[in-house]
């Protein structure tokens, strides 16, 4: 329910009335401008200024003038009355989509990636757009665009629920971060069989159940089981305990130059485990927003 301090006693026209009124210093013009009859005019003045309990007009023979209160009105009404015609303006351009105020959510590998991109296609395209931005594991991002409290989110794999339209991107290759001394790196590209007796650094499995069981079995087909998994999670974390000599570490092809000191990177030889990005958005979600989005990945992204 509306507040009692916005249930005003007078109506917008009362306002656009004042205003003629206080440019032209003349009932009789103001009525000629706003095509409406002096004594209707007057009358509006009068509920105006009953409303507001004062007086705006100095009414003499042929002359009338603003009074201190009708100055002060009439310094703030021209702001006002924009700012109503903006919100007003803003709100249609968001019904229609060419406006929107956007909850995006994303994977930090696609924000490393091709999503700084996307967000600069979406700002240049929209007349006006506000971003909000969450990071979060790819679970907890659909859950959230599903729920509606994120417009659409970018993820590393692809789900298919009918609540949900996924978008796919070109998928990117895996490869792996070692320690800087190990034997392995002597190798200009790695083979999955080659990681048997190695303990794999690896994102919590709650996280991309998908992605996590995918680099599982993708050891099975070459041959072991790990020797051994840590999961943690951030990336950053997981490039750290590389870094320390606990194990090595899966990564993304293109996030190959995020290595720190004490780690170097090595391509994985195909056939290996693939990073399936996504863009998410519920089944339902329209707008202007969504075909810039659309068409960007379609020409830039498959």
């Amino acid at each position: 329910m509306m507040p009692n301090s916005y249930q005003l006693k007078f109506e917008f026209r009362h306002l656009r009335s004042f205003i003629v009124i206080a440019e032209e210093l003349s009932f009789r013009k103001a009525a000629e401008v706003l095509h409406i009859a002096q004594p209707a005019l007057s009358r509006q003045i009068a509920q105006l200024e009953e409303a507001l309990d004062c007086q705006l007009f100095d009414r003499q023979k042929r002359k009338i003038k603003l009074t201190e209160a009708g100055k002060y009105l009439y310094e703030k009404l021209p702001n006002v009355i924009n700012q109503i015609y903006e919100v007003s303006q803003h709100t249609q351009k968001i019904a229609t989509g060419q406006s929107a105020i956007l909850k995006i959510g994303y994977s930090s590998a696609a924000m490393s990636s091709f999503l700084p991109a996307i967000i600069r296609e979406l700002q240049n395209n929209l007349e006006s757009c506000e971003f909000k931005f969450v990071e979060d594991t790819s679970n907890e991002l659909i859950r959230a665009v599903t729920k509606e409290q994120l417009n659409a989110a970018f993820i590393l794999f692809r789900p298919k629920l009918p609540l949900l339209k996924t978008i796919p991107i070109k998928a990117d290759k895996m490869g792996i971060i070692l320690p800087e001394d190990h034997d392995l790196t002597r190798k200009k590209r790695i083979a999955l069989k080659d990681l048997k007796d190695e303990t794999l650094i690896l994102f919590p499995r709650h996280t991309n159940p998908e992605m996590y069981d995918e680099i599982i079995s993708s050891c099975q087909n070459a041959g072991f089981s790990p020797k051994a998994i840590i999961e943690t999670a951030p990336r950053s974390t997981a490039i750290g305990l590389v870094a320390a000599g606990q194990g090595i570490a899966t990564i993304a092809e293109s996030l190959k130059d995020t290595s720190v000191k004490g780690t170097t990177y090595r391509p994985l030889e195909q056939p290996c485990p693939m990073i399936n990005y996504s863009c998410i958005v519920r089944s339902d979600k329209k707008g202007h927003w969504l075909k810039v989005l659309n068409n960007y990945i379609k020409e830039n992204l498959t």
